[in-house]
């Protein structure tokens, strides 16, 4: 079950996940998002289980009619459980399934970030739930990525236009398209 971490006493725990399922490199600060919820532009959502128990997060960054699940981890001791496919599920029926946009480290070359066979079980996993890669590839702050949806085409311009109305010029000019 998806909730507003802020509302639901539950930000520590998105912060704590947050901080350590993420590489440096692919990190927003905290404190930015935070401010940038309260703009409307991220929701950050804790995802427990029926019982109530932190399971996990999904932050989601919005604009112009798109929802880009930027961040999404499930705590180790909960995942293998269903739970990632449930929030897949449950984030389409907040945002509408057209609406979502998700990028991942790219499956083709090497990177001394996460292992291959990690980027292929990540990307396999959104496959499965029925997101399909769009035909083109960024980078986005020196980090070759895939861009999927749950088939509704983007352009890179649209995808583009996330980041350019979120974010300062200064990082939005490292956003480049590659493929």
């Amino acid at each position: 079950m998806l909730k507003d971490a802020v509302q639901g006493n539950q930000l520590e725990n998105v912060r704590k996940l947050y901080e350590a399922s993420f590489p440096e490199s692919e990190k927003k600060p905290f404190a930015f998002m935070l401010k940038k919820q309260k703009e409307g532009c991220f929701d950050i959502l804790a995802i427990e289980d029926e019982q109530g128990k932190f399971c996990g997060l999904a932050i989601m960054m919005l604009s112009g009619g798109l929802a880009l699940l930027d961040y999404l981890a499930i705590e180790p001791d909960c995942q293998s459980g269903g739970i990632g496919s449930r929030t897949l599920g449950e984030l389409c029926g907040c945002y509408g399934k057209e609406r979502i946009v998700v990028e991942i480290e790219s499956t083709a070359e090497e990177n001394p970030v996460s292992s291959r066979s990690e980027r292929l079980r990540r990307k396999a996993f959104y496959l499965r739930n029925g997101m399909v890669p769009m035909d083109f590839l960024v980078e986005l702050f020196g980090v070759e990525m895939e861009v999927l949806t749950f088939g509704s085409e983007i352009t890179f311009e649209q995808y583009y236009a996330i980041y350019a109305q979120v974010l300062p010029a200064s990082l939005t000019e490292k956003i480049r398209l590659l493929a």
